[in-house]
Parts: structure tokens; C-alpha cells; sequence
């Protein structure tokens, strides 16, 4: 049979073996074994897993005189299982390996097992029994050997009694492993914890916990009652209502002050106590607590009440030193408002002023024809001559008319020089342009331009603050009409396009000389000015009036010689009848 091949066979049945003992020899040595195997637990008290199955394994090969024991054990805390194997002289290194490849693939079952095996470099087979040690997984002692009837019943015994000793040994390393780990956690944990019988008296409290309320390490605490440690205030609480909770319970979590025994202090501590019960019996055994200390805590929100009243105070303050600044601004923008409209209103002053003396050239013709129209019916009339009717109406249709005309260049004028409102309404473009232009060259002293229109149909109305717009226009008109003079073609065209659906543009092109460059970079800056005994202020109003309104006021050369500014208004909306204003 090859060597990596094994079967399995029945299990052995329990049977008297007394009777073999009968031997004195036989009985000492059984009694030898079984009082070695006694004393080894002795021995592993101090022993970790991977020790004791080295003992366990070194102490069966000798007993068993067995040729081959494999014994694995748990390990640590999620750690991976301890080996250790033994083997006498009269098996091969390969022999071992492949003995134990099988019984690692063989698995554990509940009872004994046993099994032969195929000697690879002789005669005969290696009879291998199996024990499970009392833990789930794969921990169990392997015992094996070149002998025939291997194992007997003694040798059963002593296998059961082995497997059951590091059972014990390793429960109880694995039992004193956990107490040690939780000890060491207690006792170097910052909060304070402690037990107590269910009497109340205190049995424990950790170095950490001691410190906290002023006790020694080594003072005693069986004295003391768990109520003496709570502060003198809470005293009377915890006992007639928090303890009751606990009881029926098994928990409360919440504030409690402790006392520190020494100075007095009341320290103000987060306190989860509980009741832990016996595991067998259910029955309650102690008291417990773990206390965390608040007074860090505390002082930290403490100081953070402190930091959010005085942020909350710098808030208040802040938004009242705003309120102001802003009512102070709301103010000023006001007086710049009112200074801009004063600014204007002078401005539109100044050109009534330069055309006046036109204006009253052109109101007094109208004048003179309705006076000779009013004397020549009173010659009429005084002549007593008989007229028909139709001419004296007639001639008074026409002095009404004269009267009528004279009234709207007045009103157009007093329109033009009035304080205005800074409303804005919605204007027909094309109207406003005529009429600026009418005031525009009707008060110029130089050759008058002939002034082309050009409007876009889809550009008709605006919203616009007319008296502004029409200041703006005029200033835009007599400038090209007077950078015209001496020019040989005396023309200004005025175009409007719509740009898209917020802005309409109005340009405004003359055929002069154009301006140098030096001067077309300052061209809009107050104050510069190319006219002997002009302000400087005119295009900087212009500009002033086209960013009121959202729009803009650029210059361009005129490609066709001369110049053109283009100022942009905002378009009537879409969803905004045209007569809405």
C-alpha cells in the first residue's frame, strides 16, 4: 500500500481491560504514567498553548511508546491554531509529513478515530488513533504506531486523560488570558469604575477611580458606603429613586456629582451603573459602575457659552455699526442722486442758455404772424367792410394755430430745462430722437447739419427716463454738428438697430475731421474738454446718463471720416404692451 494512502477502520468498542493489569509490572508502570500525567497541569500553570502541546506530545510519545503524536490546540485571541509534533527514530522525515498531511485533512469528529497507514520504507503499518480536545474546530492529540493492536486500552486511557488535561489547561490559560487583558484594561482606563455588593458596600475601585474622589491607593473601602462616594446633594436621589431603577432594571445612565474626599469638591461625573447578574443562575450578584469625569467637559462648554455670548455681542455690534454704514450710504447715495440730477438740470440750463437767442427767434415769427393775423380782422372789423364769416374764421384758425405752435416750442423747452423725476417709462425711440434733434441744431450758432434718420422698425419703443435720454441726444447732436464746421459735407445720421432682447442701440455719426488719438483716450473723463470755453462735463453726463439706464457709451472712428457714438437703452420687454406707459 503506498505511503500517502491511509483507511479508515471501526471504531474501537469499550472493553474490560482491568483484568490485563493483573501483571505488577503492567500495573506500576500504568500507575506512573497516570501520576505523571496527573502533575502536568501543575506544570503548565504558567504555560502558553504552544507550550503545552510541546509537553503533551513529548510526555505521550514516551508513555505511549508510540512512534509519532501530533497534538494542535486553539491559539490566541483570533490567531491561528498551535502545532506540535513528535516522532521516534524509527519513522523518516517524509514519513512524518505525510502522517501529518493526513491527519491535518482528516478533521475532527466528536468521538475517537482511528486509522492505518501504509509503512513507506518497511513492513508493516502505522495505526494511528485520534481524541478531540474540547474545543469546536480542529483541536485533538494523534497518536501512532509501527506496533500491532496499537492502541491498547491503557494506552485509550491515557490518551483520553491527556486529551483532557489540555482541554482544563488551555480553558483555564484562555479564562486567565481574558481576566488579565480586562484587568489591565480597568486598571489603566481613565474613568472611574468600581463594583460593589448588592448591600451597597463598595469591593473595588480602580487607581484611576480612587484618584478621582481622593482615595489611596491602599486606603480601605469596605467602610464606606457606594452613597458616601455621591455627592451630599445627589445623596438622597440616588437612593430612594435611582437605585430602585437600577434594581428593577439592571441600568441607569445620567448626571451624578461625586465628592472628593479630601478637598470637599463636587465633581460632576456621567455615570452608567448597572447591575450584573449571575450567568448560572440569573440571580443579581453586584453593582456596578463606569463614571466618566464632566468636568473637562463642562469648562469646555462653559467657555464656549462664553466665546458665543461675546461672538453673539460682537454680532450685535457689528450689525449695528453696518446698519449704520449702510443708512449713512443709503444717505449719501441719495445726495449723489440729488447732485447728479442738479448736475443735469445745470447742464440742460447751460444749452437752453446757448439757444436761447434761436429759441426766441423762433418763437417770436409765430408771435409776429398771429399779432398781423389778430390786427388785420380788427381793420377788418373796424372798417365795418361785410365780410363773409369763413375769412374771419380762417384768419383765426391760423392765429390758432400760430398759438398752439408757439405753446409747444415752449413746453418742449420747459420740458427740456424741468427737474425731473428719475422714473422711467416707456418711450416711442423715434419721437424722442426728432425732438432732441429739433432742440439740438435750433440753437446753434454754426451752420445747421442736416441730420438723416434711420430706425429700426423692431426698436420703436424703450424704457427710458425721456428728459435724460433727450439731455443725452442733444449733447451728442450739437457736438457732431459743430465738429462739422468747416467741413465739406454737413450731415449727422442717427441710426437705432435692435441688439437682441434687453438692449436697443442708438448711434449718432457726423462726417468732421475725427479726434487724435491722445484725445479719444480721455474722451469721457471730466473736466477735458476741446472747446475754448467748454466745462469738460458734457460727455461725462452722456456716459453718466447711459450706465444709469444699464447701457453703455462707447466711441468708434467714423470709417467714412469723423466719429460715432453709440450709447445703448434698455428694449420693452416681450410681455410688455407698447402703450403700457
Amino acid at each position: 500500500m503506498a505511503a500517502n494512502r491511509y483507511r479508515h477502520t471501526r471504531r474501537f468498542t469499550a472493553m474490560t481491560w482491568v483484568e490485563k493489569l493483573s501483571d505488577s509490572h503492567n500495573l506500576r508502570k500504568c500507575l506512573r504514567d497516570l501520576i505523571a500525567l496527573s502533575t502536568l497541569p501543575a506544570t503548565w500553570k504558567d504555560y502558553q498553548p504552544q507550550q503545552i502541546a510541546d509537553s503533551v506530545s513529548a510526555a505521550l510519545l514516551t508513555m505511549l511508546s508510540a512512534d509519532f503524536v501530533y497534538v494542535t490546540l486553539p491559539g490566541t485571541r483570533n490567531g491561528p491554531s498551535v502545532e506540535a509534533t513528535r516522532s521516534g527514530s524509527r519513522m523518516s522525515a517524509a514519513f512524518v509529513r505525510a502522517v501529518e498531511i493526513a491527519v491535518r485533512s482528516s478533521g475532527s469528529g466528536p468521538s475517537e478515530q482511528t486509522m492505518l497507514m501504509a509503512n513507506p520504507t518497511g513492513a508493516g503499518e502505522l495505526a494511528i488513533v485520534s481524541v478531540p480536545i474540547g474545543f469546536t474546530g480542529t483541536a485533538k492529540v494523534v497518536a501512532g504506531s509501527l506496533r500491532s493492536r496499537f492502541p491498547n486500552e491503557k494506552e485509550r486511557l491515557l490518551l483520553g486523560i491527556a486529551a483532557n488535561d489540555a482541554t482544563l489547561a488551555v480553558s483555564r490559560w484562555q479564562s486567565e488570558t481574558e481576566q488579565r487583558r480586562l484587568v489591565t484594561v480597568i486598571e489603566r482606563s481613565s474613568e472611574f469604575i468600581g463594583f460593589a455588593s448588592m448591600e451597597g458596600i463598595p469591593q473595588y475601585i480602580n487607581p484611576a477611580g480612587r484618584d478621582l474622589v481622593g482615595l489611596s491607593l491602599n486606603a480601605p473601602i469596605s467602610h464606606l458606603l457606594i452613597f458616601d462616594i455621591i455627592a451630599e446633594r445627589d445623596r438622597e436621589h440616588a437612593r430612594d429613586t435611582l437605585l430602585p431603577i437600577v434594581l428593577q432594571t439592571g441600568r441607569w445612565l445620567g448626571e451624578l456629582d461625586f465628592q472628593h474626599f479630601q478637598t470637599g469638591e463636587t465633581i460632576p461625573f456621567f455615570v452608567d451603573w448597572f447591575r450584573i447578574d449571575d450567568p448560572r443562575t440569573g440571580r443579581p450578584m453586584n453593582l456596578a459602575t463606569v463614571s466618566r469625569d464632566l468636568r473637562n467637559q463642562k469648562k469646555l462648554e462653559a467657555d464656549l457659552r462664553k466665546v458665543n455670548e461675546s461672538l453673539e455681542r460682537r454680532v450685535i455690534e457689528r450689525t449695528t455699526e453696518l446698519d449704520a454704514q449702510i443708512a449713512e450710504r443709503e444717505r449719501a447715495d441719495a445726495r449723489a442722486r440729488d447732485l447728479q440730477l442738479e448736475l443735469l438740470h445745470a447742464s440742460r440750463l447751460s444749452v437752453a442758455g446757448q439757444m436761447a437767442g434761436a429759441l426766441a427767434h423762433e418763437i417770436n415769427q409765430p408771435l409776429t404772424a398771429l399779432a398781423n393775423s389778430v390786427n388785420a380782422v380788427r381793420r377788418m372789423m373796424a372798417n365795418s367792410n361785410a365780410h363773409r364769416i369763413d375769412v374771419y374764421r380762417e384768419i383765426m384758425d391760423e392765429a390758432a394755430e400760430l398759438a398752439l405752435g408757439t405753446g409747444r416750442i415752449i413746453g418742449r423747452l420747459r420740458e427740456f430745462v424741468t427737474r425731473e423725476e428719475a422714473e422711467m417709462r416707456i418711450e416711442a425711440l423715434s419721437v424722442l430722437i426728432r425732438d432732441a434733434s429739433h432742440f439740438a441744431l435750433a440753437g446753434s450758432a454754426a451752420r445747421i447739419a442736416q441730420v438723416r434718420f434711420s430706425f429700426d422698425p423692431k426698436a420703436e419703443n424703450v424704457l427710458a427716463n425721456r428728459v435724460q435720454v433727450q439731455q443725452l441726444l442733444v449733447n451728442l447732436l450739437r457736438n457732431a454738428n459743430e465738429a462739422m464746421m468747416g467741413s465739406h459735407r454737413y450731415d449727422i445720421e442717427v441710426t437705432t438697430a435692435l441688439l437682441d432682447d434687453e438692449f436697443v442701440e442708438i448711434a449718432v455719426a457726423d462726417r468732421g475731421p475725427g479726434l487724435p488719438a491722445e484725445i479719444a483716450s480721455h474722451l469721457f473723463e471730466a473736466f477735458r474738454s476741446t472747446k475754448r470755453n467748454g466745462m469738460g462735463l458734457g460727455l461725462t453726463i452722456c456716459k453718466s446718463i447711459a450706465e444709469s439706464h444699464g447701457g453703455t457709451l462707447r466711441y468708434e472712428a467714423n470709417p467714412g471720416g469723423g466719429t460715432i457714438f453709440r450709447f445703448t437703452l434698455p428694449s420693452l420687454p416681450k410681455n410688455v404692451p407698447a402703450d403700457a406707459g
